[in-house]
Protein backbone atom coordinates (compact mmCIF):
# COMPACT_ATOMS: atom_id res chain seq x y z
CA UNK A 1 0.00 0.00 0.00
CA UNK A 2 0.95 3.24 -0.88
CA UNK A 3 0.87 6.05 1.31
CA UNK A 4 3.16 8.58 -0.13
CA UNK A 5 6.55 8.46 1.90
CA UNK A 6 5.33 5.56 3.74
CA UNK A 7 5.36 1.72 2.28
CA UNK A 8 2.97 -0.46 3.61
CA UNK A 9 3.74 -4.22 2.36
CA UNK A 10 0.83 -6.38 4.17
CA UNK A 11 2.54 -9.36 2.50
CA UNK A 12 5.74 -9.10 4.20
CA UNK A 13 4.05 -6.68 7.30
CA UNK A 14 7.16 -4.54 6.49
CA UNK A 15 6.91 -0.42 6.84
CA UNK A 16 9.48 1.36 5.11
CA UNK A 17 9.25 5.44 5.30
CA UNK A 18 11.07 6.72 2.22
CA UNK A 19 12.71 3.33 1.62
CA UNK A 20 14.24 3.01 5.19
CA UNK A 21 12.84 0.17 7.06
CA UNK A 22 10.47 1.31 10.21
CA UNK A 23 10.09 -1.16 13.32
CA UNK A 24 6.20 -1.45 14.25
CA UNK A 25 4.94 -3.35 16.68
CA UNK A 26 2.55 -5.98 15.94
CA UNK A 27 -0.72 -3.81 17.45
CA UNK A 28 0.97 -0.83 15.34
CA UNK A 29 1.13 -2.94 12.19
CA UNK A 30 -2.18 -3.71 12.56
CA UNK A 31 -4.07 -0.15 12.84
CA UNK A 32 -1.41 1.28 10.25
CA UNK A 33 -2.25 -1.77 7.78
CA UNK A 34 -6.44 -1.07 8.93
CA UNK A 35 -6.30 2.57 8.31
CA UNK A 36 -4.49 2.09 5.17
CA UNK A 37 -6.82 -0.30 3.72
CA UNK A 38 -9.58 1.99 4.73
CA UNK A 39 -8.18 4.94 3.29
CA UNK A 40 -9.98 7.78 2.78
CA UNK A 41 -12.47 7.03 5.29
CA UNK A 42 -12.98 8.23 8.91
CA UNK A 43 -12.67 4.85 11.25
CA UNK A 44 -14.29 5.36 14.42
CA UNK A 45 -12.33 4.28 17.72
CA UNK A 46 -14.62 1.55 18.31
CA UNK A 47 -14.02 0.12 15.04
CA UNK A 48 -10.33 0.04 15.42
CA UNK A 49 -11.09 -0.93 19.09
CA UNK A 50 -12.68 -4.18 18.13
CA UNK A 51 -10.20 -5.01 15.04
CA UNK A 52 -7.58 -4.73 17.22
CA UNK A 53 -8.48 -6.50 20.55
CA UNK A 54 -11.41 -8.41 19.15
CA UNK A 55 -13.82 -7.72 21.76
CA UNK A 56 -16.08 -5.35 21.92
CA UNK A 57 -15.86 -3.69 25.37
CA UNK A 58 -17.71 -0.18 25.97
CA UNK A 59 -15.16 1.32 28.30
CA UNK A 60 -11.92 2.05 25.81
CA UNK A 61 -8.99 3.21 27.33
CA UNK A 62 -6.23 5.52 26.08
CA UNK A 63 -4.07 2.37 24.32
CA UNK A 64 -5.41 3.39 21.09
CA UNK A 65 -4.17 7.01 21.67
CA UNK A 66 -0.83 5.23 22.54
CA UNK A 67 -0.74 3.41 19.50
CA UNK A 68 -1.35 6.28 16.89
CA UNK A 69 0.82 8.50 19.05
CA UNK A 70 3.63 5.86 18.53
CA UNK A 71 2.85 5.44 14.78
CA UNK A 72 2.85 9.50 14.52
CA UNK A 73 6.52 9.70 15.97
CA UNK A 74 7.62 6.77 14.07
CA UNK A 75 6.15 7.47 10.16
CA UNK A 76 5.34 11.78 10.78
CA UNK A 77 2.64 13.74 12.37
CA UNK A 78 0.44 14.23 9.34
CA UNK A 79 0.12 10.62 8.09
CA UNK A 80 -2.70 10.19 10.75
CA UNK A 81 -5.48 12.43 10.88
CA UNK A 82 -7.57 12.51 13.98
CA UNK A 83 -11.67 13.43 13.50
CA UNK A 84 -12.77 14.76 16.73
CA UNK A 85 -15.61 12.86 17.97
CA UNK A 86 -15.51 10.74 14.93
CA UNK A 87 -12.28 8.60 14.50
CA UNK A 88 -8.80 8.50 12.74
CA UNK A 89 -8.56 8.64 8.85
CA UNK A 90 -5.48 8.64 6.65
CA UNK A 91 -6.32 10.87 3.66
Amino acid sequence: LDLGEVQVDTVARRVTRSGVPVALTAREFVLLEYLALHRGEVVTRTALYEHLYDESDGTLSNILDVHVSNLRKKLGQGLIVTRRGHGYAIE
